[in-house]
């Protein structure tokens, strides 16, 4: 038991996360810019769990990079199951409230100062492993798969349908997109952004992934999500990279949602990868930080405030 303690003690999964990360960067994969929707199949369209059927966190997502089912090695073979021979098991991270003991210097009801032990709860970030059920035999599949109604909006429409909403549910955020611009930005000292027009872009999908990078920015305003971190201290190189991915997380969430084309919406170039893969190699916890975020600043613009909380 105490070598396992050790074992457990040693790793890092935030440095594990950030290895499976940079991998797909290093072959040429973006993973936030993968699309998670498909027709017909919902939620059920993502990587969901087996017996819980509901989706996985957008970062779980990510690392395990394939849509449908996935089981632990138990419930494969509570159900009677096998996993393939050769089968590469996926990565699931989650986190874990630990209880730890410390002293806090305290006073007494005389004013005098004293060591008291106390308890607080702190999260730890924990993982295991997933097999996909198309590396598993003998259990059958739950998904059905069902013909959704076609939308009448296209995306482009479908993307100006959330812009339009988060303004409205935003009275006093200002959108500046009617005059020719350089810059694309979020303003936190006027809650104002700018970005330039539709009609300097090639693709208008670049535009509507611009514009909600700087939504996502918005987010993290004191008076929605308090993101302060990074909002305020452009010269912190480290906040300020934190802040950059959560707004770049958060946007391709969004295009995939409403089926925005992230190879048209986001310029994939080798300067990009290296610049992420850079961020990423120095700061091992930052796409665990900065995923969760993001994925609260999406449920945020899509007016799911309570799950943004």
């Amino acid at each position: 038991m105490a070598n396992k303690a050790k074992k457990e003690q040693r790793t890092d999964v935030y440095q594990m996360v950030t290895d499976r990360v940079l991998e797909q960067l290093e072959q040429g994969i973006v993973p936030w810019h993968k699309p998670w929707c498909c027709t017909g199949l919902g939620d059920e369209a993502l990587a969901i769990s087996y017996t819980s059927r509901k989706p996985y966190s957008f970062l779980n997502q990510m690392l395990l990079g394939r849509n449908g089912e996935w089981l632990t090695f138990n419930q494969v073979k509570e159900r009677g199951g096998s996993i393939k021979k050769g089968a590469k098991a996926g990565m699931v991270v989650f986190y874990k409230q630990i209880v730890v003991k410390h002293t806090k210097r305290v006073k007494n009801a005389e004013g005098e100062e004293y060591d008291k032990e106390v308890q607080s709860s702190v999260p730890v970030l924990k993982y295991y492993h997933v097999f996909h059920i198309d590396d598993c035999e003998g259990i059958e599949s739950k998904i059905e798969v069902k013909e959704l109604p076609e939308s009448d909006l296209k995306p482009i429409e479908r993307a100006e349908a959330v812009v339009k909403d988060y303004l409205t549910a935003e009275p006093l955020l200002k959108l500046n997109n009617q005059r020719p611009s350089v810059k694309a930005y979020y303003s936190p000292m006027w809650d104002e952004i700018t970005v330039p027009m539709l009609s300097q872009y090639e693709q208008a999908d670049e535009y509507y992934s611009t514009l909600f990078h700087e939504m996502v920015h918005s987010t993290g305003a004191a008076h929605r999500l308090n993101r302060a971190d990074g909002m305020h201290n452009q010269f912190a190189s480290h906040d300020y990279s934190r802040e950059e991915l959560v707004a770049e997380l958060g946007s391709a969430m969004i295009c995939n949602s409403i089926k925005i084309d992230t190879e048209k919406a986001f310029r994939n170039s080798v300067a990009y990868l290296k610049s992420w893969a850079s961020h990423l190699a120095e700061d091992t916890k930052a796409i665990v930080w900065a995923a969760s975020r993001a994925e609260r600043a999406a449920r945020y613009i899509f007016g799911e405030r309570e799950n943004a909380k």
